[in-house]
C-alpha cells in the first residue's frame, strides 16, 4: 500500500500552514529548490524549516536563510518535532540501511522515530524504493500501530523553487487519502498529478530529469537564433516562450504532440526542413534515450 496511515486514536488536528514545522532529510538540490519555493510561495517562515544531513553541504547557505540544520536525522522527528518531513536522499541510503541491518533494516534515523503525539506526514522522494520499504527504516516494528503517520511517495522537479513545479503523488490529490495540509503545501509550489507508486521512477525520469532536458533544448534553440543574429537575451526569451506555447497548446487541445507538430509544418516550409535536420541527427531517439538513462541511473543509485 503506497500511502499508509496509522490509527487516529488520540489524533490532534494538523497545524495551520503558518504554524507547521517542516523537516528535510537530505540537503541536496531538491531540498534547496523546495525550501526556496516554500519560503517564497507560502506563509512558512524559514525559522520553521529544518534540514538534516551528515555533512556541511549547503549548511551555511541554509543557516544564512534562518533555517536550522543538524547532522542527526533523528532531530527532525524528535528535537525539532516536525509535522511534515521530506525524505530527499538517494536510494543508496535506504539500500545501505538494509545491508547494515541484518534481520531487519538499520534505522534511517539511527534510532527509530519516536511515537509522536501529533500526526506526522512523511513524503518520500527516494527513487527505487516503495513507501513500505522506507517505512521499515523509520518505525519501530514492535509497535508500528502507535504511530500517527501518513506517508506518500512523491516526485517533484526543481521548478518548485519558482512555484511552477510538477508534483506526482501516489494518491488522487483531491481525495481524502491526501491530508489537506500536505495538499496545501505541495500545491503552493507545484501542480499535482496522481501517478501510481509503481510508476514513480519513470515519472521521476521525465518530470525530474526531464526538466534539465527541456532547458537543454531551450538553450540549443536560443543558440541557433543567436547564431542568426538575434540578441542573446531575446533569443533565450523567445525560445522559452515558444516551448511554453507548445506545452500550453498540447495541454489545452489534448492532442498528441506528433499531431500538433504536423499541424504547424507547411509543405516545403521552414519547419519541416528543420524537422528533417533533427531526424538526421537522431534527436528524437537521443531524447528518449536520455529519459531511459535517467531512469536507469536512479535504479543504480538505489542498488
Amino acid at each position: 500500500m503506497s500511502s499508509q496511515k496509522s490509527s487516529s486514536k488520540g489524533r490532534k488536528n494538523d497545524p495551520e500552514i503558518g504554524q507547521v514545522k517542516i523537516g528535510f532529510i537530505g540537503a541536496g538540490k531538491m531540498t534547496e529548490s523546495l525550501i526556496n519555493g516554500l519560503i517564497n510561495f507560502t506563509k512558512i517562515e524559514p525559522s520553521r524549516i529544518f534540514v538534516a544531513a551528515p555533512t556541511d553541504k549547503n549548511a551555511h547557505k541554509f543557516a544564512a536563510m534562518g533555517i536550522k540544520t543538524t547532522k542527526r536525522n533523528i532531530d527532525i522527528f524528535a528535537r525539532f518535532d516536525c509535522d511534515v518531513v521530506f525524505l530527499a536522499v538517494h536510494g543508496s541510503v535506504i539500500s545501505q540501511c538494509y545491508k547494515a541491518g541484518g534481520a531487519r533494516p538499520h534505522p534511517l534515523t539511527v534510532n527509530f522515530i519516536p511515537n509522536m503525539r501529533h500526526p506526522i506526514h512523511v513524503l518520500s522522494l527516494i527513487s527505487g524504493f516503495e513507501c513500505v520499504k522506507v517505512k521499515e527504516c523509520l518505525l519501530n516494528p514492535e509497535h508500528p500501530e502507535k504511530y500517527l503517520l501518513e506517508m506518500h511517495r512523491i516526485v517533484v522537479n526543481a521548478a518548485v523553487a519558482y512555484g511552477a513545479g510538477i508534483c506526482a503523488v501516489d494518491v488522487e490529490p483531491d481525495s481524502k487519502k491526501l491530508s489537506p495540509l500536505v495538499r496545501t503545501i505541495l500545491s503552493s509550489v507545484s501542480t499535482l498529478e496522481h501517478v501510481p507508486e509503481s510508476q514513480m521512477d519513470a515519472a521521476c525520469a521525465i518530470c525530474g530529469a526531464g526538466l534539465a532536458f527541456s532547458f537543454y533544448f531551450m538553450s540549443s534553440m536560443a543558440d541557433g537564433a543567436f547564431k542568426m543574429g538575434l540578441s542573446r537575451a531575446m533569443a533565450v526569451k523567445l525560445a522559452a516562450k515558444t516551448v511554453m506555447c507548445a506545452a500550453s497548446s498540447q495541454l489545452e487541445s489534448g492532442k498528441h504532440p506528433g499531431e500538433l507538430r504536423d499541424a504547424v509544418c507547411a509543405p516545403k516550409g521552414a519547419a519541416i526542413y528543420g524537422i528533417h535536420i533533427l531526424d538526421k541527427a537522431e534527436v528524437s531517439s537521443g531524447i528518449s534515450a536520455a529519459v531511459e538513462a535517467a531512469h536507469k541511473r536512479a535504479q543504480e543509485l538505489a542498488a
